[in-house]
């Protein structure tokens, strides 16, 4: 886990709090503003203009469907504004990229609902916050160990099976 790489804050928690305090702004391209009758001042005021989906989209390079579907597991909660349109926090690109690392580190998306709310990042690597988490990670990349090795059984026999075909006359 201490591989995954992100680019966020020093201590920034991946649904927005903080485990140390924060001295950077984030990086990267500033948003696109949406129009000023769409936002409620409070929430610009603490992060930023609010993203469209299709902003979020951009930013992190993840499909507006696939966005969608992180929000039916729990893993995103966009606002929504009174036209119905999501609406998601600057937070939220950070949170997408924490999304994609622990998903390409072998995880399922209702492993990582669980696991988000103790995940931290400290010099741009998530960390478990708690021994829990650490334990409860340790059981997935055993999960995972075992998946490769069967994998690998599974690779043995068929390159004995190929082995064992007739061979074509050169």
């Amino acid at each position: 886990m201490s591989q995954v790489r992100t680019q966020t804050r020093a201590g920034q928690h991946p649904r927005g709090g903080t485990t140390a305090p924060m001295t950077a702004r984030p990086t990267g391209p500033a948003p696109e503003r949406t129009p000023a009758s769409a936002v409620e001042p409070e929430a610009e005021a603490e992060s930023g203009p609010p993203l469209r989906i299709g902003q979020l989209a951009e930013r992190t390079g993840v499909s507006v469907r696939l966005l969608r579907y992180y929000g039916q597991q729990g893993l995103l909660t966009p606002r929504r504004l009174g036209n119905g349109y999501r609406v998601y926090a600057e937070d939220d690109v950070r949170l997408v990229r924490y999304i994609r690392s622990l998903l390409a580190a072998g995880l399922t998306t209702a492993v990582i609902g669980r696991l988000l709310p103790s995940v931290c990042e400290r010099d741009g690597v998530l960390r478990p916050c708690t021994p829990e988490l650490a334990d409860e990670l340790r059981r997935e990349r055993d999960r995972i160990d075992a998946q490769v090795a069967e994998l690998l059984a599974s690779r043995r026999l068929l390159e004995e099976v190929i082995e064992a075909a007739p061979r074509h006359a050169p």
